[in-house]
């Protein structure tokens, strides 16, 4: 196998574990979701923020960053272009230098 195929490989095999991370944090959404909502629905009329419905729309929020930025960094690792080749190659050129000084 060459080097190209097995970075490939790693790539498209890294693109899957982002996947399924996000696929994992989006289960939790429904959670989220009814939470942010009970809590939104609960809140004074005279209060205009509250410590709960704050907690969980942050919590989503975040929640949707994240799982965009995974998909986002799935799709970027799926392509794999010449700086994924970089990232995943065994060859450094300080790595030489750290061994010859010891």
């Amino acid at each position: 196998m060459s080097r190209k195929e097995t970075v490939f490989l790693m790539s498209r095999a890294f693109a899957l574990l982002l996947i399924v991370w996000a696929v994992v944090d989006v289960t939790y959404m429904p959670e989220r979701l009814f939470s942010l909502f009970h809590y939104l629905s609960q809140r004074s009329v005279l209060g205009l923020r509250d410590f709960w419905s704050s907690r969980y729309m942050l919590i989503t929020l975040f929640a949707v960053v994240r799982i965009g930025s995974l998909l986002l960094s799935a799709w970027c690792f799926w392509k794999n272009g010449p700086w994924v080749e970089r990232l995943f190659s065994l060859e450094h050129s300080d790595q030489g230098k750290d061994v010859e000084s010891s």
